[in-house]
């Protein structure tokens, strides 16, 4: 039965991570060219939100059933995965923009500050420590769910999400408010507005990323992973697992060059 329900999950199709792609798309997109474009972005977020909620609902009080019809070619990846893989491609394209139009403004610059006169190496590293063992944790998780192990997936999974709380903490809490109070502050020119920009919307990314760990960790105390039915700890590890690595680019452009 646990074999049929997992098989069951992961070939139920979800077209939200295509929807939320393509609304922020539109709306970071409406920001630099036209505001009325950025609403219609956002709304277009609001609603693939909205049917990634539904959905989950859906899945989680369907009847388990055999279903007839046409059979997923690709066998080897869900739908849900694949969805997942594109949303990421999508944030790929939004990141990777704005990190080469920075590093062109960057290089571009006559008068630049010195990286390391400005921003705290002390406290960004800090931040890439504690990031990198949130993604060791998430691997944990993933680990134990596999192995039927769910005291380690939710020691995992807590850890993730108390590792997550402690890089906004860090980078909202103290690195922000020092910024601000040496005059260093998205208006105060391109060093500060390109700065504020990519390591607000990654802080942003890394918040959606606390709330899908959130949702995995109230469902495990319900009872809702298994050996053979974890899909959802895998699909959102792997976006975990993707805003590190952003971060791995950051961190370097912005502290260390």
């Amino acid at each position: 039965m646990s074999e049929q329900y997992e098989e069951t999950e992961e070939s139920k199709s979800t077209y939200a991570p295509f929807i939320i792609g393509a609304g922020l798309a539109l709306l970071l997109f409406g920001l630099i060219v036209f505001i009325p474009l950025a609403i219609a972005g956002g709304a277009i977020v609001a609603a693939g939100l909205f049917l990634l909620f539904r959905d989950t609902v859906e899945e989680k009080f369907a009847d388990l059933k055999e279903t007839v019809g046409e059979s997923w070619p690709a066998g080897f990846l869900s739908k849900r995965k694949l969805g997942v893989w594109v949303f990421i491609m999508s944030e790929i394209l939004i990141f990777g923009s704005l990190i080469v139009g920075y590093i062109f403004v960057r290089f571009s610059s006559s008068s630049w500050p010195v990286a390391t006169q400005v921003h705290n190496v002390t406290l960004g590293m800090t931040n890439t420590i504690i990031l990198l063992t949130s993604s060791l944790a998430m691997v944990f998780a993933l680990v134990s769910v596999r192995a039927g192990n769910m005291r380690g997936l939710k020691i995992g999974l807590i850890g993730t999400f108390a590792l997550g709380v402690a890089f906004l903490t860090v980078k909202l809490g103290f690195e922000w408010p020092a910024y601000y109070r040496n005059g260093f502050t998205i208006s105060s020119g391109l060093p500060g507005s390109t700065y504020f920009v990519l390591t607000g919307l990654h802080a942003a990314h890394v918040a959606g990323g606390l709330v899908a760990v959130g949702y995995l960790i109230a469902r495990t105390y319900q009872g809702g992973f298994t050996k053979d039915n974890h899909a959802a700890v895998e699909n959102i590890g792997l976006y975990w697992h993707f805003v590190d690595i952003v971060w791995m680019f950051l961190f370097p452009l912005f502290y260390l060059i």
